[in-house]
C-alpha cells in the first residue's frame, strides 16, 4: 500500500510508487517469500494519503510487493479546526452484529476522504485490559493491522520472539518505510475477538540498514491511529528481522489480517456499504457507512477476479490500464494527461474537471462494471472547507486507483478470497447495489 503524503496548506498527500514498473517494484507475488535483504521488497499496501497538515509525503503499499501496489496515491487531505469526533451510524441504521461503523475521520486536523473504524485492542486473552481505538482506517489495499507507538495500550501488547529474539518487521514504501515490532493483541471485530500479530509502527526506533535504505521514516501518526488492512493474503509480506538481522519467520509470527481469524462465514473477506452519494461539485462535511465481516452470498454483486497481486484491469480512454479498488486512497488516482496537476501544495492532485467519465473495470475471468465518475479541480473542493469529495482524483501513470471515491456513488464494494488465497495470492472485488 502505497501513501503519498503532500500537504496541501493543510493537505497531506499520501502515494504509491510508480506502477509503471508494477511487478519490478511489487517483486514477487503475495504467497512467496520476501527478500529480506532486497532493500525494495515491501508489501504491497495500496494506501495513498494524502493528510493536510504539514508538508510530507508518504508513499505506502502494503498488498503490492516493492512499492508497487502501494503506489496508488493515497491522499490525505486535513482541514484545519474540525470538530472532535463522532461515530454516527449511516442513515441511522444500527449496524448488525456482524458489522462496525465505518466514518469519515473528524478529529481536529483530520484528512479530507479517510474511513476509519474504531477497534477494542486488548492484551491477549483480556477482557480488562484493553484500549478502544478510533481513527483506524480501514485500507482494503493492505493486509494486516498496525497501530501507533503513541498509544497507551502499545507498550503492554507483548511482543513476539523467536528463541529469545524480538520479531521486528519493516514495510518500505516509495516515500520512506514503517518500522517497529511485532506485538501479540486481542482485537474485537463487531462480535468476534480474535488474536492475531500486530506491528506497533515506531520511528523513534532505530531501524536496520536493509530498513533505511529504502527512504526516511514515514511513520502514519499522528494523523491516523492505525490502518486495518483488509485485503488478502493473510500476512502481509512485509521484512522480517530476529535481534536486528533480517530472518525468515513462521507464518503464524507475521503481522495478519484479523478477518482470516474469524469463525466462518465471516472470514471471507468484507463489504462496504451505506455510503451516501455525495454531491460531485460540493462533497459533504461527512459521511459514513458499514464494514460486513464476511461477504455472504455476494447476491446482485458483481465479481471481479484479480491476479496475484490483488488487481484487475480497466479500459479508460481506449488504454488498458492496471487497477483496483482501495479504500485507502483517499482520491481517484487515475491516467488522464488531458487533466492538468494542481502546482505547489496540491501538486499531485488534479486541478482541472471533466465530467461524465466511465471506466470498465474487468476481472481475470472477464466479469467487468462501469465506474461512472467526474473529477473536479482539489483547489475547488478543499474552498467548499467540506470533508468528503467523490470527485477528487490525481494523475497516476499507468494505473487506474478507485480510491475511497469510487466508495461515495452508493454502491457496495467489497474485497474477498478463498480457501486457496494463502497459496495462489489470488481473491476477488465486489461491486453493486
Amino acid at each position: 500500500m502505497e501513501l503519498r503524503v503532500h500537504h496541501l496548506g493543510p493537505v497531506v498527500r499520501k502515494t504509491k510508487p510508480d506502477q509503471k514498473s508494477f511487478y519490478s517494484l511489487f517483486g514477487s507475488p503475495p504467497g512467496t517469500k520476501n527478500n529480506e535483504n532486497n532493500p525494495n521488497d515491501v508489501s504491497r499496501s495500496s494506501l495513498r494519503r494524502h493528510p493536510r497538515s504539514g508538508t510530507m509525503k508518504i508513499c505506502r503499499l502494503p498488498h503490492l510487493k516493492n512499492a508497487g501496489r502501494s503506489l496508488i496515491l493515497l491522499i490525505f487531505l486535513c482541514l484545519p479546526g474540525c470538530g472532535g469526533e463522532t461515530s454516527p451510524s449511516p442513515a441511522n441504521k444500527t449496524p448488525s452484529k456482524h458489522q462496525i461503523v465505518v466514518q469519515q475521520s473528524r478529529v481536529i486536523n483530520a484528512n479530507v476522504n479517510i474511513p476509519v473504524v474504531t477497534l477494542k485492542v486488548c492484551t491477549p486473552d483480556s477482557t480488562t485490559d484493553c484500549e478502544n481505538i478510533p481513527n483506524v482506517l480501514v485500507d482494503t489495499g493492505s493486509s494486516g493491522l498496525r497501530l501507533s507507538h503513541t498509544l497507551a495500550i502499545s507498550s503492554r501488547l507483548p511482543q513476539e520472539s523467536n528463541n529469545g529474539q524480538e520479531v521486528t518487521e519493516c514495510l518500505a514504501f516509495v516515500s520512506g518505510f514503517n518500522y517497529g515490532p511485532v506485538v501479540t493483541a486481542s482485537v474485537t471485530l463487531a462480535n468476534q475477538t480474535v488474536t492475531v500479530p500486530v506491528q506497533i509502527s515506531n520511528s523513534s526506533l532505530t531501524a536496520p540498514s536493509s530498513c533505511t535504505s529504502t527512504g526516511p521514516s514515514e511513520p502514519f501518526e499522528p494523523s491516523i491511529n492505525g490502518i486495518l488492512g483488509v485485503l488478502f493474503p493473510q500476512s502481509d509480506g512485509g521484512s522480517y528481522y530476529l535481534g536486528g538481522s533480517p530472518a525468515s519467520i513462521s507464518t503464524a509470527r507475521m503481522v495478519q489480517n484479523p478477518i482470516f481469524l474469524l469463525s466462518s462465514p465471516n472470514n471471507n473477506g468484507v463489504l462496504l456499504s451505506g455510503f451516501p452519494t455525495v454531491s460531485q461539485t460540493q462533497g459533504a462535511p461527512t459521511a459514513s457507512g458499514f464494514m460486513t465481516f464476511g461477504t455472504g452470498n455476494a447476491s446482485g454483486l458483481v465479481t471481479l477476479d484479480t491476479t496475484s497481486y490483488g488487481t484487475i484491469t480497466a479500459n479508460y480512454k481506449g488504454r488498458t490500464l492496471t487497477a483496483f479498488f482501495d479504500s485507502g486512497s483517499n482520491g481517484l488516482f487515475i491516467d488522464n494527461p488531458s487533466l492538468p496537476d494542481c502546482s505547489s501544495t496540491l501538486s499531485g492532485f488534479f486541478c482541472g474537471n471533466t465530467s461524465n467519465q466511465s471506466a470498465t473495470l474487468t476481472g481475470t475471468r472477464g466479469n467487468s462494471i462501469t465506474l461512472n465518475f467526474s473529477i473536479k479541480s482539489a483547489q475547488t473542493l478543499l474552498s467548499t472547507g467540506n470533508m468528503v469529495f467523490s470527485s477528487l482524483g490525481g494523475p497516476f501513470s499507468g494505473v487506474f486507483d478507485a480510491g475511497f471515491p469510487a466508495f461515495l456513488d452508493g454502491q457496495t464494494i467489497g474485497v474477498g478470497w478463498g480457501s486457496d488465497v494463502n497459496t495462489t495470492g489470488k481473491g476477488y472485488f465486489l461491486y453493486g447495489n
